[in-house]
């Protein structure tokens, strides 16, 4: 019901001109081959940690950010850094590929809802994880998420944002109005979704040889 590893193949050899897009949405984390194949960075980030789990840090991270406590903070200084990293390199590879049609479902969900939501039912219950904040249509077309949140903010507004989250989240003390309560809302919402959704490319590619 989804396109084969083949199919994007030839989506990904024009990856790497695509990557020097502007002085300011440059891309910094990856390396000439995760530039060239982006979808690599995608795998690599789930073979880190299952969606769950990513899912749970995020909120952590976000936790810190934006609510004082008078306890210590969730997360730990070098897992933080490495989640960041992670992030960064996942929201970079998202960059690149926006504009493809990856992991999407062959029927229209507007004229096939019913097929829509019964192929649905049917993942849900072949994979280990299933998104939970994706609209059926976006299930259906994982990859317009991508595309979505970068009407948003571009990649050098979520990199801007997200080095201040570190920052903030390092701070012993809390920080207060760094940010406004809708960057961190939004950001919030676009990466759990982002999260989601590059989840189900990555099976549905892996899944498609």
């Amino acid at each position: 019901m989804y396109r084969s590893k083949k199919y994007y193949r030839p989506i990904f050899k024009a990856m790497k001109k695509q990557a020097k897009d502007t002085s300011d949405n440059r891309i910094v984390y990856l390396n000439d081959d995760e530039i060239t194949n982006p979808i690599k960075v995608v795998h690599e980030f789930f073979s880190h940690a299952w969606l769950p789990n990513h899912l749970k840090m995020l909120k952590r991270w976000r936790n810190d950010v934006a609510f004082e406590s008078e306890g210590p903070k969730k997360c730990s200084p070098d897992y933080l850094v490495y989640h960041y990293e992670l992030t960064i390199k996942l929201i970079e590879a998202a960059w690149l590929l926006k504009n493809y049609k990856l992991g999407r479902l062959d029927f229209d969900d507007k004229q096939e809802s019913d097929i829509a939501k019964w192929y649905i039912k049917t993942e849900r219950k072949k994979l280990r994880d299933y998104p939970e904040n994706l609209s059926i249509r976006e299930i259906v077309k994982p990859s317009s998420v991508l595309k979505k949140m970068f009407r948003i903010y571009k990649l050098d507004g979520y990199k801007k944002i997200l080095h201040t989250w570190l920052h903030d989240a390092l701070n012993t003390s809390f920080v207060e109005e760094r940010l406004s309560k809708f960057e961190v809302i939004t950001v919030y919402e676009q990466l759990v979704k982002l999260f989601e959704a590059t989840w189900l490319i990555s099976q549905r590619i892996k899944d498609g040889n």
